[in-house]
């Protein structure tokens, strides 16, 4: 036995080289942890880069068209519903997030009202606006409250909810870059 002194140089092969420890196929061993990081490096890349991730409005209106179409929807639900209502709508926005962690604003609104004259009718008038205005729309009957909701591409949500003693609506804008 015997051992190496630590102001040696490292032995070399027989082309010159330093030494490096040997992979499978007389590779060296870190070549193909370095192969993998570099594809993994590029398809990311590539990722962020087709992904469109550069701050950008979500729709192609400005912040404040965007606001007021939201604010039409609200509105128009109020109008065919009918009677008076208390608009308590909050004028700060709420942080959101845009998909790639991108900090975003959206606006919230309630509105408390008069009861329905018919709940059921006004429920069904609702679904049928916002299914006309392209909203993914859900009912749900929870015990003498129907509450309908709807949800456009844009992020946008309206949650209408009716009972014999009161209407509420709520939602909340589409997320825009902040």
């Amino acid at each position: 036995m015997h051992s190496r002194s630590m102001s040696r140089p490292p032995s070399r092969t027989a082309r010159g080289t330093p030494w490096r420890r040997q992979g499978q196929a007389g590779r060296p061993v870190g070549r193909p942890v370095a192969r993998r990081l570099a594809s993994v490096s590029v398809v990311t890349l590539l990722i962020v880069a087709l992904s469109g991730c550069a701050v950008q409005s979500p729709t192609p209106v400005t912040d404040l068209e965007a606001r007021e179409r939201f604010l039409a929807v609200v509105d128009e639900a109020q109008r065919v519903i009918g009677g008076d209502w208390d608009v308590q709508d909050d004028p700060t926005p709420r942080e959101c997030v845009i998909p790639l962690w991108v900090v975003g604003e959206r606006y919230p609104v309630l509105r408390v009202g008069d009861p329905a004259a018919s709940v059921s009718a006004a429920a069904q008038r609702i679904e049928q606006a916002w299914d006309d205005a392209g909203m993914r729309v859900t009912r749900t009957d929870i015990g003498d409250v129907i509450e309908v909701k709807g949800e456009s591409a844009d992020g946008e949500l309206v949650v209408l909810r009716l009972s014999g003693s009161a209407s509420t609506l709520l939602g909340e804008s589409e997320c825009r870059p902040a």
